[in-house]
């Protein structure tokens, strides 16, 4: 397949600096950059090793390697997806990785690296990779919606406006700038959304999400507070299955009558029993007096218990998790620390699904998309504080069974 940009790709293809990001709208040929400037890349350093990276392997599949397989079909054959590893005849090794855990990027020193939906991974992602090329000298682009107003705008776009740092290009484009992008939809939607929304999702600009189901305030996003641990009545624990989805554990402790988050594991392609040894270590860490889990997997539940964990099935009432939550928000009692870097990026886009264009009212229930974390939270929020579960005057029912191998607490 051969390239032929238009003006505002080509001249992100051309960016001369070691880091550039290229944020623009929907279907606006982002993804298609990257792909052909991997091609670019190879071409220039046939014997050094690069690096795609995506939000998930998810994104990675439907997206990010089919554009490249597309665009490169013979790199479908070379393609070790066990090892995560393109083997391109000429020379060079291309690493495929995921940012659901964004250290397992360490340890590879390319020529290069592509991080296609930048705006959906964490702080991290950025740190490490920014790192992978320190001594290389290699370069980094990064392709993407802006999803949000996180690190990709305080960090990369802010310091690019601000000419605090030359190592740094940044190029936008509207949707419609792709001769391939419908105008008469580009239009309809233009009438259809919010002026908010139809700029971030079709005009490539930094806007918060609309439609989100937990807006967080600024001040509800705190720095940690020494001794809280101490001070907290009540520290649980909620939990999130998955394995081809991550599994996500979040600590929540509750202080004077404020629900605070303040630590978070979320990682993909984990077993029954590497899940169970974190919770064990997070009880054992914030001292947790109880986990609450998704009831839908009993048996990973019951494990749990022959564990010796204190664990018990989470709230299953989504609407009402999700109320119980946004109350706490607007009384100022939900506060989420710095730290936690994946929750803030998943509640920065957790939101509710657009309602079909018969129908006026908004839907009640959010897009099950990236909210691993989220659901974790409302197990452990909703459940400890609702008024399902209380502390102190726990029935036969509820209280902990204590396997042969019972941890101390």
């Amino acid at each position: 397949m051969k390239f032929h940009p238009f003006p505002q790709q080509w001249e992100a293809y051309n960016f001369k600096t070691q880091f550039a990001a290229a944020v623009a709208g929907l279907q606006s040929g982002k993804t298609t950059l990257g792909a052909f400037w991997v091609l670019k890349k190879i071409q220039e350093f046939p014997d050094k090793p690069g690096i795609i990276v995506s939000p998930s392997y998810k994104v990675m599949e439907h997206a990010t390697l089919a554009k490249l397989f597309d665009i490169m079909p013979p790199a479908r054959g070379w393609y070790k997806e066990k090892k995560g590893e393109i083997h391109v005849p000429s020379g060079p090794i291309i690493y495929i990785r995921s940012a659901d855990n964004p250290l397992m990027i360490e340890g590879i020193s390319p020529s290069w690296w592509w991080l296609d939906e930048g705006g959906m991974t964490t702080r991290l992602t950025w740190t490490v990779l920014r790192g992978r090329v320190s001594f290389t000298g290699g370069q980094g682009l990064i392709t993407t919606t802006p999803y949000n107003m996180g690190w990709l705008f305080q960090e990369f776009f802010q310091p690019w406006k601000d000419k605090q740092d030359e190592e740094l290009s940044f190029f936008t484009w509207k949707s419609i700038d792709n001769p391939y992008f419908s105008k008469k939809f580009y239009e309809e939607e233009q009438k259809r959304l919010p002026p908010q929304e139809f700029a971030r999702r079709y005009e490539g600009e930094f806007k918060k999400m609309v439609g989100l189901v937990w807006d967080l305030p600024p001040e509800a996003i705190i720095d940690p507070i020494p001794g809280l641990a101490q001070k907290a009545e009540t520290r649980v624990i909620g939990v999130d299955w998955g394995f081809t989805n991550p599994a996500a554990v979040v600590v929540c402790y509750l202080y004077d009558g404020t629900w605070y988050i303040v630590d978070e594991w979320k990682r993909a392609g984990q077993t029954t029993s590497e899940i169970i040894q974190v919770i064990k270590n997070k009880v054992a860490e914030h001292r947790a007096q109880r986990v609450f889990a998704d009831p839908a997997e009993p048996d990973r539940i019951e494990e749990c218990k022959r564990s010796g964990i204190p664990i018990y099935e989470g709230n299953r009432d989504v609407l009402g998790g999700i109320s119980f939550i946004q109350t706490l928000i607007f009384e100022g009692r939900f506060k989420v620390y710095k730290t936690c870097e994946k929750t803030l990026l998943e509640l920065s886009m957790y939101h509710y699904a657009e309602p079909p264009e018969n129908e006026r009212e908004p839907r009640e229930e959010p897009v099950k998309f990236n909210d691993h974390i989220c659901d974790a939270i409302k197990y452990a929020v909703h459940t400890a504080g609702g008024s399902r579960f209380k502390f102190g005057g726990a029935s036969e029912l509820l209280k902990p069974y204590y396997g042969k191998t019972a941890m101390p607490f």
